[in-house]
């Protein structure tokens, strides 16, 4: 007996204003199945997720759905005053004899994050969760939906592998009752581990829809942009070998302990951890924004106490954040306002701002960086996830840092911008800027560094260097135990 089909999608076209998205996508998904939804940032992913869940009104074509739905957008729709129980039952609570039924709450919360092994506690405010912990709020909230049809939108981009593989096992437990996922992600691999079929777009058109069983990363990533691609990484510089530009010596702040090191100019050094370990912590202590309670950094040879951003900006710092939303970019500002937002005063005479300078200095980023938009005018929030992780680096490099801090920087990135802002942190780097890339994709920093540093539980677990960095040693460091 064939499984009962959930959604079919015939001939959908999107626009928003005059900007066709969308043009003639048609596909069906049944109950069990997972199907993958690939393609460049801008391709249309993410407005044909609006579409399904009746965020946007199609501009022609037809949408049939069978059953429910949730989803796990790209960016995090949480309350983040309300508590991570209130936002998991958020318009479908619970209730007893007309009141909120908390403790009931609690017991339903605590319940769906045990497939994802995670202990966050009901009562606490989301808005204090780190980005990894909001994303397994989303993931729990659309578990617990009970929907016939869950899409997941980049739903492992802050998730660490033993994070992610709890992910599929849930995903497997939900398809085998029957539930359809669509699954959207820039890491490649995963999408042909776990879907059976996967939908590619190119320029808001289908490619087609192919068997994953007769794709890999490179063909799929061929497929997205059109192209033949010569590799994911470019050629690694050399070992480091210029002057020590940042020192940390026994740094402790809050989540983070005791941790000591160089890093030179010229080099990309990496940092990696488990979700808590207290690699954004450290970043964020570097950058005066969490007070730094014992310990010395210096910058140059020459101790510096760093209280504020401001500080940090200084001192020659720049840190990309990896809460792009949050407090990344501003969404509601034009393109042109967030990439000046930090060097404002380049940009001023007499006191006086020009509009005229930061335009121009906003279109040489958007060809260099080949951001996909109608103009340094066009508001940031209307941008692909790519495109405005692009922007979000360019605000950064616009104050001429000499100390570049990387946290997540290919978060919602295809592989062809992935690749584009690879050549930038390298040519950074190459030109004598000190790099600390943190990623939770091992692959990233292996293929960018040459040298690791691994905390756990908040202190330095050691580094990783040269013949002895992979996966299996990274991984060891970060966890404790033999792998």
């Amino acid at each position: 007996m064939d499984a009962k089909e959930l959604l079919r999608v015939e001939d959908l076209e999107c626009a928003y204003g005059s900007v066709r998205v969308l043009s003639g996508v048609s596909f069906a998904l049944k109950a069990g199945e997972v199907l993958g939804i690939a393609g460049e940032n801008g391709a249309g992913k993410s407005t044909l997720v609006k579409s399904i869940c009746g965020l946007l009104a199609p501009r022609s074509g037809r949408i049939t759905l069978s059953c429910p739905v949730a989803a796990i957008h790209q960016e995090f729709n949480l309350a983040p005053d309300l508590t991570v129980a209130e936002n998991l039952f958020l318009g479908s609570e619970i209730t007893k004899k007309g009141l909120l039924d908390l403790k009931t709450m609690r017991r339903r919360a605590r319940e769906l994050f045990a497939p994802l092994g995670v202990s966050i506690d009901p009562d606490c405010s989301v808005g204090t969760l780190t980005v990894a912990e909001k994303q397994m709020v989303e993931i729990a909230k659309a578990a617990g939906a009970n929907a016939g049809l869950l899409i997941m939108d980049e739903p492992t981009t802050v998730l660490n592998q033993v994070e992610t593989a709890r992910l599929f096992k849930l995903m497997a437990a939900l398809t085998a009752r029957g539930t359809g996922i669509i699954y959207i992600s820039h890491k490649l691999d995963e999408v042909l581990s776990v879907c059976s079929q996967v939908l590619v777009l190119r320029d808001g058109e289908t490619v087609g829809c192919f068997q994953a069983s007769e794709l890999t990363p490179v063909t799929l990533a061929e497929k997205m942009v059109g192209r033949e691609l010569n590799g994911v990484f470019p050629e690694k510089l050399p070992a480091g070998t210029g002057e020590v530009r940042l020192e940390a010596e026994h740094l402790c702040a809050p989540g983070a302990r005791d941790i000591s090191f160089t890093l030179r100019s010229g080099e990309i050094m990496g940092l990696a951890g488990l979700n808590g370990a207290g690699r954004t912590e450290l970043a964020e202590a570097l950058f005066g924004l969490r007070k730094i309670t014992s310990g010395t950094v210096r910058i140059d040879g020459k101790a510096v106490r760093i209280r504020s951003a401001a500080d940090a900006l200084r001192h020659g710092m720049a840190f990309l954040t990896e809460d792009r939303q949050g407090s990344g970019i501003l969404p509601e500002f034009p393109i042109a306002a967030n990439m000046t937002l930090c060097s404002l005063p380049r940009y001023a005479r007499a006191g006086m701002v020009s509009s005229a300078k930061i335009f121009r200095r906003a279109l040489e980023y958007i060809r260099s960086f080949r951001i996909k938009c109608t103009g340094p005018d066009q508001l940031v929030r209307d941008l692909s996830g790519g495109n405005q992780q692009k922007a979000a680096i360019a605000k950064c490099l616009d104050t001429g840092p000499r100390i570049f801090i990387f946290d997540e920087p290919t978060r919602g990135v295809d592989v062809g911008a992935r690749r584009e802002i690879y050549d930038f942190l390298r040519d950074l780097a190459a030109a004598g800027c000190a790099c600390l890339l943190i990623s939770s994709d091992l692959e990233e920093l292996l293929g960018l560094c040459r040298k690791v540093l691994v905390l756990r539980g908040g202190a330095s677990a050691g580094f990783v260097e040269e013949k002895d960095l992979d996966e299996q040693h990274i991984i060891r460091k970060a966890t404790g135990v033999e792998v």
